[in-house]
């Protein structure tokens, strides 16, 4: 079916190895039945910019919360992130609470 191209995607996108990936997907299963066009790839691109992420850093923050993912960019991580970043005075910290 098609998610052996959305793995390959996600290798792709995030520099993960095989075993990365298979830790995103098992905590994450609704992962696979995500569009690339409509939610991954435009989450992955708000995020990166949002937040100023290297690949690197995109990466790392994927793999460490992958329901970052299952999020509506628009009516959750926005208000959340700016919520954690006035609470706390620090968007470093605030990533850390997501």
């Amino acid at each position: 079916g098609n998610i052996e191209p959305k793995l390959d995607w996600l290798q792709q996108r995030l520099d993960l190895d095989d075993m990365a990936v298979s830790k995103m997907i098992q905590r994450l299963p609704t992962i696979l039945g995500y569009s690339i066009p409509d939610k991954l790839e435009p989450t992955l691109d708000w995020l990166q910019q949002r937040l100023c992420l290297t690949d690197d850093g995109l990466s790392n923050l994927m793999q460490r919360f992958p329901a970052l993912f299952s999020y509506s960019v628009d009516n959750n991580t926005e208000p959340t992130l700016n919520f954690y970043i006035v609470a706390l005075g620090d968007e470093g910290e605030a990533l850390t609470l997501l």
